[in-house]
């Protein structure tokens, strides 16, 4: 039998995103209070069907995206053989704690 095995991190990660995924379906407002989305990052989230959600989750790997990343998105739309390397490259800040431009 083949087994795979996934990170606590990984799994955090899909559970959330999962968990968003259904609530931003009943009240959009409330979701992104509660989980500090932006509502560029909600609608997105929103637009994938679960299976992308949970396969992008898994290909990001073994890094934090909560509290949501500043560049959750770009992320999450990266392709997905890069989107392990490109996790690693930008720290898992949140957008409260990014400078201002």
């Amino acid at each position: 039998m083949n087994r795979v095995s996934i990170t606590d991190v990984e799994w955090i990660n899909v559970h959330i995103l999962a968990i968003i995924r259904a609530e931003l379906q009943h009240d959009m407002a409330a979701t992104c209070c509660r989980f500090a989305l932006s509502t560029e990052q909600a609608n997105y989230i929103r637009s994938l069907r679960l299976d992308e959600l949970w396969s992008r989750a898994f290909q990001i790997g073994d890094t934090t995206l909560f509290p949501p990343r500043a560049d959750l998105v770009q992320l999450l739309s990266t392709p997905p053989n890069l989107a392990g390397a490109f996790s690693l490259v930008s720290p898992p800040a949140p957008p409260y704690l990014e400078p201002r431009r």
